[in-house]
């Protein structure tokens, strides 16, 4: 029986999320699992218009856990932060009896805000491996990532103008391989963090890995 469908907004998340699942679990503090992972046809909006029902239609009757994952920058949504996002979505888990066995994270702004981090695995994933300015350098002086915040501000953008600068093509093993090599030490994203202990309290470890 599979024990967790995770219901993706896109390829990208599906990427990270199968990555992380698949090979980072011993860092994640979790315990061996089996699970599945969906993608939304409608992406962002779908996942959260219907996506509470399209849990349900996979959970089915059993014990299976579920966990719908998606942006909380798309067109139409009506709500300011992840939070109150969420929490939308989660009333909707209430209305049709699955919060027990379902959870929600929306990545705010994107999932590209969970690829920065100080990793040297960045630069090389994103093609910039020994170039000269660094990657972080260049991006500060281009204005897509000022001194002394922790992440772009727009981190889908940043990550766009990195790979055209290198010529490298955006593609869904591009988040699959940062997903599987850079550290999590110390992430401070609040979704990322908000996955990882969701998954903790589901499926906690009898020894739980340093990140």
């Amino acid at each position: 029986m599979t024990q967790l469908v995770c219901v993706a907004a896109d390829k990208n998340i599906e990427a990270a999320l199968s990555a992380l699942l698949e090979h980072r679990r011993p860092a994640l503090g979790l315990s061996s699992f089996s699970f599945q992972i969906v993608v939304h046809p409608r992406r962002d909006p779908g996942c959260y218009h219907n996506g509470p029902e399209f849990l349900r239609d996979l959970l089915g009757a059993g014990e299976t856990l579920g966990l719908l994952v998606f942006d909380q920058t798309w067109s139409g949504n009506t709500h300011a932060t992840a939070v109150k996002t969420e929490t939308a979505v989660r009333k909707r888990f209430d209305q049709i009896g699955i919060t027990q066995r379902a959870n929600v994270v929306v990545i705010g702004p994107e999932i590209e805000a969970w690829v920065w981090s100080a990793s040297p695995y960045v630069d090389e994933v994103l093609g910039w491996n020994g170039a000269q300015p660094m990657l972080r350098q260049w991006l500060t002086a281009q204005g897509f990532w000022p001194n002394g915040v922790p992440k772009p501000p727009d981190p889908k953008v940043a990550m766009e103008e990195a790979l055209f600068r290198q010529r490298v093509p955006r593609s869904s093993a591009l988040y699959r391989q940062l997903a599987r090599q850079v550290s999590l030490n110390g992430c401070q994203d609040p979704a990322f963090q908000r996955f990882r202990d969701i998954l903790r309290r589901w499926f906690p470890s009898d020894q739980q890995g340093g990140f």
